[in-house]
């Protein structure tokens, strides 16, 4: 069972969804993630590749001040409304589609921290970084978890967990 690991909403327990293909992620990676974020109060979040949303409700939970989901599996996506409600939190908006069509034809909208999870070997590192840029804030963090593989520009921070590395990539102030 996935539960939120610290703050307001601490050990409330998220749902799960059946669907092979959602990969949340693991409690040790996000604890270690967001000590490395902190503190988040008053930030807003974009969580792309939301799944039952894991990251962005954690967010959340440690005081970020909103957060927008983006999922384009209509199962999945379910469970991350339930999940949201969950929290009875009105900070929260969510989007029934493409992370990158998102990124596309967001005008207007910027946040200062970014999560991407996407499926492993889907999508590119480079390409989703180059589609946040419109809407990260400046001085921004954009925090991808992804396979273990060569980033050919510089980064911020890498944190490796096994097989798995989340790369943190700060936009210019």
């Amino acid at each position: 069972m996935i539960s939120i690991i610290s703050g307001k909403y601490k050990s409330i327990k998220l749902y799960d969804s059946k669907d092979l293909s959602v990969r949340p992620t693991q409690a040790k990676v996000r604890k270690s993630v967001f000590q490395i974020l902190e503190p988040l109060t008053g930030l807003s979040v974009l969580d792309l590749y939301a799944g039952i949303g894991t990251l962005g409700l954690e967010a959340i939970s440690r005081g970020a001040s909103k957060a927008t989901f983006v999922e384009q599996n209509h199962r999945v996506f379910k469970v991350l409304q339930k999940n949201i409600r969950l929290l009875s939190d009105e900070k929260c908006a969510s989007y029934l589609m493409d992370a990158i069509f998102f990124l596309s034809r967001s005008k207007n909208k910027y946040f200062d921290l970014i999560f991407a999870d996407p499926p492993y070997a889907q999508i590119s590192y480079e390409i989703i970084q180059s589609k946040i840029l419109n809407t990260l804030k400046p001085g921004g963090i954009f925090c991808m978890e992804m396979h273990k593989e060569n980033i050919d520009e510089p980064v911020e921070r890498i944190k490796y967990y096994g097989n798995t590395q989340v790369v943190f990539w700060r936009a210019e102030a």
